[in-house]
């Protein structure tokens, strides 16, 4: 029986498209403040490891943090947390219905620890939340097994007993599911968030 909901922040919570909104004013920051841009600021992201993602983007938090440049990114960040009504009326009506049942929540995330709190603080969805585990606390991030082994110890939790929720079949269901969480797939055309409460 699930006791534990374990929720993805970006994409599954909250909105991506603000990642890719701030994008252009994060390389405009540092060009501004550093004089990097193009190939130059490719070789500084290649040497603190970093890759573009999918959208052939940095994660524009962890780029900061490694120039130095969080509280300008957290000052970016805060103009542009935009609540997105129907995201927002999804993501607080599932978790006060998980939490009004005595069940415990948690956020899993690749994002920074103040990243998520701004977030959850912004969508009215902190006092629902149990946990917080973030790529910060486990030094790893989610296609890594060893953030999730962390998470297992940090929160005591038992696998078969929580469920995971997001929306990367390879980081909130494969990976994990190898410890034997169970996996709910937020993807596009596919469950959606509310769907989560059918199964209580």
């Amino acid at each position: 029986m699930v006791s534990t909901y374990i929720f993805d922040l970006d994409g599954t919570l909250i909105n991506i498209r603000i990642y890719s909104e701030m994008y252009l004013e994060i390389l405009k920051l540092i060009e501004s403040k550093l004089g990097l841009f193009g190939e130059e600021l490719d070789i500084k992201a290649a040497l603190f490891g970093l890759v573009k993602g999918d959208h052939s983007r940095y994660d524009s938090g962890d780029l900061c943090r490694e120039l130095g440049l969080l509280a300008e990114y957290y000052e970016i960040l805060d103009r542009h947390i935009k609540v997105r009504k129907r995201v927002h009326d999804d993501a607080f009506l599932v978790l006060s219905e998980l939490k009004k049942k005595g069940l415990r929540v948690g956020v899993a995330s690749n994002s920074m620890h103040r990243t998520i709190q701004s977030y959850l603080n912004k969508y009215d969805l902190l006092e629902f939340v149990d946990f917080i585990f973030s790529s910060e606390d486990a030094g790893r991030r989610k296609n890594d097994p060893v953030f999730w082994e962390r998470l297992i110890a940090a929160e005591d939790l038992v696998p078969t007993e929580c469920l995971i929720i997001g929306d990367s079949k390879l980081e909130d269901i494969e990976v994990p599911g190898t410890f034997e969480f169970n996996g709910f797939y937020v993807g596009e055309g596919e469950e959606k968030l509310r769907d989560v409460l059918k199964n209580l």
